[in-house]
């Protein structure tokens, strides 16, 4: 689906909560995940065929209210992306071709109907958009929903801190982690600032004005340390939850986002140790993080 027209939105200050999204293609449903739990259920359309949805983790790089499609202006009854548009970077392109929106054939939605986006209803659409942010990493499948996202947390934002400082004559800072995204300002070389994250190429980044932005890696050095995390190093062996309930972190640090939840007993492959912090190996291969506090070496 190829968008041509879009309207820049309003700009917000850093997430204090953690959002992730689960699309299952063989249920067509959409998950909504609110620190490791599953907080909203959605019904959506995906592709009429298997392979034009595309299975895998990405990352929401753009928000745009009233997308224009082609000819047809965005807020017009005919326009196929209804009221919203939420753009996911596919095999690295720009949030501009693959999205979750709306649709103006609410009665396709529970089906297979789309090109390959994620249509919803416009009030669903609109109530997601208003929720998660840019940098919001999204799970799109076709096995079962076994309510828990597993996807790579490494496609969502993680946690950093410390400071960036600007290389070249000018840079852009965008409203999401992609070219493709809007530009909210730009700095001039060895400005300072504040970086609150980080998802794959791109650091997130605190303004003066109190407002996030994304600025691309390659235009940046760091300046100041990352904080909080811990130093893992290689280990094997099993663990085993211990708490009644254990938060499954994507990085060692106590705010790094929540991934999933553990039952007590749940046990784990080992991959790596810290002082803190076990370094667990996923069912989906993916690796994760449990504080010493929950869980506990065993045999």
């Amino acid at each position: 689906m190829l968008i041509f027209t879009f309207t820049l939105t309003n700009v917000g200050a850093a997430p204090t909560v953690h959002y992730q999204i689960e699309v299952d293609k063989q249920t067509n449903k959409l998950y909504l995940y609110k620190n490791g739990d599953l907080y909203k259920v959605y019904p959506v359309a995906t592709g009429r065929t298997q392979s034009l949805t595309t299975e895998g983790t990405f990352t929401l790089v753009v928000k745009i209210v009233k997308p224009g499609w082609k000819n047809i202006p965005g807020g017009d009854p005919n326009n196929p992306l209804g009221p919203r548009w939420l753009g996911i970077s596919v095999n690295g392109d720009k949030g501009r071709s693959y999205g979750i929106h709306g649709t103006n054939q609410p009665k396709s939605i529970g089906t297979h109907a789309s090109s390959g986006c994620v249509r919803m209803r416009n009030e669903d659409v609109i109530q997601l958009y208003d929720i998660v942010p840019e940098g919001t990493a999204v799970w799109i499948h076709n096995g079962q929903h076994t309510g828990r996202w597993e996807g790579d947390p490494s496609y969502g934002v993680q946690p950093a801190s410390g400071q960036l400082k600007i290389t070249v004559d000018k840079t852009n800072i965008r409203t999401g982690p992609s070219t493709g995204a809007f530009v909210i300002t730009q700095l001039a070389k060895d400005t300072v600032i504040e970086k609150t994250g980080v998802v794959r190429d791109w650091y997130r980044v605190n303004l003066n004005n109190g407002k996030t932005g994304y600025v691309y890696s390659a235009n940046v050095i760091i300046v100041g340390n990352d904080t909080g995390t811990d130093t893992i190093r290689p280990a094997s062996g099993r663990v085993q939850i211990t708490a009644s309930r254990a938060n499954v972190r994507s990085a060692p640090s106590l705010s790094a986002p929540i991934i999933q939840k553990a039952a007590n007993g749940t046990v784990f492959s080992l991959t790596g140790q810290g002082r803190e912090w076990f370094e667990i190996q996923l069912s989906n291969g993916y690796k994760a993080y449990l504080h010493h506090s929950v869980a506990k070496i065993v045999n």
